[in-house]
């Protein structure tokens, strides 16, 4: 990328942009994009929701799929979309986080040391 954006930068004058436009065009196409795959992906919908006015959350994963399910069952109905295993739902997980760390959103794994229970740390930016 940031071969692109050097050859972008200078090509700007000879395709009659202004002075950063290309890249002000390529980052609002980047936000569109994030957010329709946000729309399409109901993991990353229904976890955007569950934080909305909150900084934190702390959970394991079947704990936080569940609540999930609970608080938005329209979104978590289609077992194709949202997944019904707590293995397949920690992968999903892992597959939505740089798109919402784009978000403000970031996710983290750990393991509680005495129990070795896996959590799952859900911090707003």
């Amino acid at each position: 990328m940031a071969d692109f954006a050097k050859w972008a930068v200078a090509a700007e004058p000879s395709l009659g942009c202004a002075q950063g436009g290309l890249l002000d065009s390529y980052a609002a196409n980047r936000t569109r994009s994030d957010q329709a795959a946000v729309a399409a992906n109901p993991v990353a919908l229904a976890i955007l929701s569950l934080m909305e006015g909150r900084q934190h959350w702390s959970c394991t994963a079947s704990d936080l799929r569940q609540t999930l399910r609970d608080r938005f069952p329209t979104l978590t109905k289609d077992s194709h979309s949202f997944p019904r295993s707590e293995a397949r739902f920690g992968a999903a997980l892992r597959r939505v986080q740089p798109l919402l760390r784009r978000q403000g959103l970031n996710i983290g794994f750990s393991r509680e040391r005495k129990a070795g229970m896996r959590l799952i740390e859900l911090t707003n930016n």
